[in-house]
């Protein structure tokens, strides 16, 4: 096994439990509702049979057309499981088949008639062949993994919950996270857990030449909202954070784990929010314009002026606002005036945070020259310096904070500082200046 001694006390992850919980309480609310009504026991007894009843027909098609291991089939691979199941602790061997999957990459844990068992596709199985069979122990442990923490007992009790956005797929991706730990950890070979992860992301036959590291590095390049929503909306994490959550499992010092920048994500949900809210008021005016056709014909309804939309904009600060719209002048006049050159927007974002986000040099300095405070924080606790570091903003702006007293010591809401994220990006030049 892996050689870190706290390894086995961190197999679970964190989120696991705390989605159970949420789910768990938002699903028996949903029966305990319906449960109050005959058409509700009705839907609940119906859905359940319905369900099962297709459940039940796949898994009998499964266990009658594919292979199981056994002592007589694929014995020495029906041996590792055996003994995989044993150091797991699970109370009797799930049954495993084997079935043709057209190419497919997959596996999948599951129960029929009270029965566990583990269906593993032949492309998968293939690697016996390939003698990479600790990546196929890596995707057996995963799935035993779902067994032991008995995900696939729970789904039913947890099905209203799947059917609401972000919250169901919260769960799963937790879940995702404790069974790549459990396989990594009884496995003993994190090499092979990565292994089978790139797999997923680009074939058997290239997975063992795919840069992992480079792989992880993506995650930097693809950012934003909508690579966020995406994954939000998934019921498995996206693979490079899988692989990188590993990583940082196994050695928090040196991986630490990814997290996502999070003034495009704000963005994007606050031009969502705007999206959603413009479209569902066309929509309303459109409808209610339609209605009102019929009395069109009175010409005194053709005189009012009762149709106009005022479009929300986003509430900035002026000085703020001037920043944004890159009016100089008025935010010279502005700050002459004594306007706070230091007011903050909703997220606790002064002026300088923006202009240091956005690595606008001129600025920064002109804001700096006119008192603007360097260690001012945002919401998550931030400075101005992290968020240089954090944001790529360059070397000249960091140096232009440091020079101007920003303390390089302080941390924010996640415990890190300015040189931690130096080390996250990779940063040399950065890192060094910030020791």
């Amino acid at each position: 096994m892996l050689d870190e001694s706290d390894l086995k006390n961190r197999l679970v992850h964190r989120k696991e439990n705390v989605y159970f919980i949420i789910t768990l309480l938002f699903s028996i609310l949903v029966y305990v509702v319906l449960v109050f009504s005959i058409i509700g026991i009705a839907i609940i007894l119906g859905f359940m049979l319905i369900s099962y009843f297709f459940h039940a027909l796949s898994m009998a098609s499964i266990r009658r057309n594919g292979v199981r291991l056994s002592e007589q089939q694929f014995p020495d691979i029906y041996q590792k499981a055996v003994n995989l199941a044993k150091d797991m602790e699970l109370e009797k061997l799930p049954a495993i088949y084997i079935m043709e999957s057209m190419g497919v990459l997959n596996a999948f844990a599951s129960r029929f008639f009270r029965e566990n068992m583990v269906v593993v596709y032949s492309e998968v199985f293939d690697l016996v062949e390939d003698n990479r069979e600790k990546e196929l122990m890596f995707v057996l442990a995963h799935e035993f993994a779902h067994l032991k923490r008995r995900h696939v007992l729970v789904h039913l009790l947890l099905l209203p919950a799947m059917f609401i956005p972000f919250l169901g797929d919260s769960y799963l991706r937790a879940c995702e996270y404790t069974c790549n730990r459990y396989a990594a950890y009884y496995v003993s070979d994190m090499n092979a857990a990565k292994e089978a992860l790139s797999m997923l992301a680009i074939g058997k036959k290239l997975s063992t030449k795919m840069n992992k590291d480079a792989y992880i590095e993506q995650l930097k390049e693809e950012s934003g909202f909508f690579a966020w929503l995406s994954e939000k909306l998934s019921s498995h994490p996206d693979l490079p954070k899988r692989m990188n959550a590993l990583d940082h499992w196994a050695h928090p010092e040196q991986y630490p784990l990814h997290r996502e920048k999070k003034t495009g994500i704000i963005l994007g949900i606050l031009i969502s929010i705007v999206l959603v809210v413009f479209l569902t008021g066309a929509a309303a005016l459109f409808l209610e314009n339609s209605i009102a056709l019929p009395t069109f014909s009175d010409s005194s309804l053709l005189e009012d002026d009762e149709y106009i939309y005022d479009e929300e904009s986003f509430d900035y600060p002026p000085i703020i606002e001037a920043l944004i719209n890159e009016d100089l002048g008025l935010l010279q006049e502005l700050v002459a005036e004594g306007a706070d050159i230091d007011e903050k927007d909703s997220d606790d974002f002064t002026a300088l945070q923006y202009a240091v986000i956005w690595g606008d040099i001129e600025a920064t300095q002109w804001l700096i020259e006119n008192g603007a405070d360097v260690n001012t924080t945002d919401s998550w606790g931030s400075t101005p310096l992290m968020n240089a570091v954090y944001s790529d903003a360059g070397v000249e702006i960091v140096n232009l904070l440091l020079e101007n007293g920003a303390d390089k010591t302080l941390t924010d809401s996640e415990g890190k500082t300015a040189f931690d994220y130096a080390v996250e990006n990779r940063d040399t030049q950065l890192r060094d200046l910030l020791k």
